[in-house]
């Protein structure tokens, strides 16, 4: 049986070496201005290059996110930027753009290249499409299952990687193919982020993804009568971490789980890296093979996890709103009609 990479979040130095400490076997970094994060959530060269050391020295890697969609003038500074990390000791890099991945590969071919869940793969022949492409691992949708993951690694000898949570099986979705967030906010860039001043989406590096879809919407009623009644929607939020399906998922042939979470607080992301460090290798060597026995862990877990993201998705939304309201014209910056 393949011993999958267990992959951990770092939104910064503490986490990172929290999360090497707790036995991740890699890292994933997004360097400011080139991933789809808020800044405060990204890290400087300096800090990934110190990840990288702090990381090699104890038998993990990193991997950088250079998941944004750079535009025809960016293309060589990305290229730039990888070769930096690369160089550095970068072990490989987690991108979006299809064009990009070929180029990368021309320029690095040694490097591991991951396929961001931001390109949004909808269905088992993505995964033969960027094999050939030049990519090693695909990152597969939240609701696929287990037998969605056989059929994916019978069309090609790619990699999978899978999110270490569930949603519930109603439905798919395609992260990464979704502009809604960029109907509330086109922002600018801060200084700090090191791009030149202009307005863009989370796509392309203004951040970010602000969770329009998790938040609750009403439905406007022609009269008073109708608006009494008019019904609210909660669009669903309620992503489980992975336990009971863990097995099954090494067993169709996972080569990596993905724990998401960069912009969470490091003792959470620290338990959780060593809880699973420990289902895996019990499932590895034989000595769990009865997921019940996590369970009471999972469930302490679980709710810190839930709380957190709640959290989140409440301070996007509040963010989104402020943004909303202080929006300068975009004729300020000579983007207007």
């Amino acid at each position: 049986m393949v011993r999958p990479t267990l992959l951990a979040p770092a939104g910064g130095l503490d986490m990172a070496r929290a999360a090497v400490d707790a036995g991740a076997d890699s890292l994933y970094v997004g360097p400011l201005g080139w991933s789809r994060r808020p800044y405060e959530s990204e890290m400087g060269d300096a800090d990934i290059r110190t990840a990288i050391d702090y990381a090699g020295a104890r038998g993990a890697d990193v991997r950088v996110v250079l998941n944004t969609f750079p535009s025809p003038f960016e293309y060589q500074a990305w290229l730039d930027q990888a070769q930096r990390f690369f160089d550095w000791g970068a072990a490989g890099f987690i991108v979006s753009d299809p064009g990009a991945i070929p180029r990368l590969r021309a320029r690095l071919p040694t490097a591991v290249l991951h396929v961001s869940v931001g390109s949004g793969i909808s269905n088992a022949a993505d995964a033969a499409f960027y094999r050939d492409l030049g990519a090693d691992l695909i990152v597969v949708p939240y609701r696929w299952d287990e037998a969605e993951v056989r059929r994916a690694r019978a069309q090609s000898d790619i990699g999978i990687e899978t999110f270490l949570f569930a949603t519930v099986q109603t439905g798919k979705i395609c992260p990464g193919k979704c502009i809604m967030s960029s109907y509330l906010k086109f922002r600018d860039w801060t200084p700090l982020e090191g791009k030149d001043a202009c307005y863009g989406s989370a796509n392309r590096g203004a951040k970010e993804c602000y969770r329009v879809c998790q938040t609750r919407w009403a439905f406007a009623a022609a009269d008073a009568d109708e608006a009494q009644t008019a019904p609210g929607l909660k669009l669903r939020r309620d992503a489980h971490l992975m336990l009971d399906q863990i097995p099954g998922m090494i067993a169709a042939g996972v080569s990596c789980f993905k724990l998401s979470g960069r912009e969470r607080p490091t003792p959470i992301i620290r338990d959780l890296v060593a809880f699973y460090r420990r289902v895996i290798d019990g499932v590895l060597d034989g000595s769990a093979t009865d997921m019940a026995v996590y369970a009471d862990a999972m469930a302490v877990l679980e709710e810190r996890w839930v709380t957190e993201k709640r959290k989140r998705v409440d301070t996007l939304m509040a963010r989104a709103g402020r943004y909303g309201e202080a929006t300068a014209p975009l004729e300020a910056a000579g983007l207007g009609a």
